[in-house]
């Protein structure tokens, strides 16, 4: 009876990390076609891939503005100064650039960009962040803005560094994958991140 409770044991732990290496790299990828908004919203937080497509979809007409979401990074420079810089070299006119820059997380990202998004009176959002970030993200999107009337589209940003469907197969994918899904149970189990 203790070797059969065994081998089932094993047999569902085996089951279960089979399904993670398939699988895990994909479940964190969330993506939705892009659809008309009152405002783009990038967050921080890679090298600059964010701010390439959401500059790709404001120069699409997806939207009017493009809203960059950073904190600081060091001494007084914030990563929304640094995604502004670039969007404006990507041709979104600085006059459509609205700026965040008190977040350092994703859950604070949600609540400043939530609160810009009221202020302005917008009702639909384009949410843009990497493609491995945004299960978590709109976990926490979805959470933050339940009640304020103003709909979201998730758009992944490809990450050359992450790999979905092989996350195994580079130390940094494999690095991306085992941090995401520590943040996201971190968030399941209460905590803002």
């Amino acid at each position: 009876m203790r070797l059969k409770k065994y081998a089932i044991g094993s047999a569902v732990l085996l089951l279960i990390i089979l399904l993670f290496v398939f699988y895990g790299g994909r479940f964190l990828v969330y993506d939705e076609p892009p659809r008309k908004a009152d405002v783009i919203v990038v967050l921080s937080g890679d090298k600059g891939e964010r701010t390439v497509k959401g500059a790709e979809l404001f120069r699409e007409k997806y939207a009017p503005y493009l809203l960059v979401s950073g904190g600081i990074v060091y001494h007084k420079t914030t990563m929304a100064e640094l995604m502004k810089e670039h969007a404006i070299e990507l041709g979104v006119p600085e006059d459509s650039i609205l700026v965040e820059d008190k977040a350092d997380s994703t859950y604070e990202n949600a609540v400043f960009t939530l609160d810009i998004l009221k202020r302005k009176d917008f009702h639909s959002a384009i949410i843009v962040s990497s493609n491995y970030h945004m299960r978590r993200v709109k976990l926490l999107f979805d959470r933050e803005f339940r009640d304020s009337g103003i709909s979201l589209t998730y758009v992944a940003a490809a990450d050359d560094q992450f790999r979905p469907t092989r996350w195994w197969s580079s130390n940094k994918s494999i690095m991306i994958t085992l941090t995401e899904y520590i943040k996201f149970f971190g968030y399941l189990l209460g905590k803002n991140g």
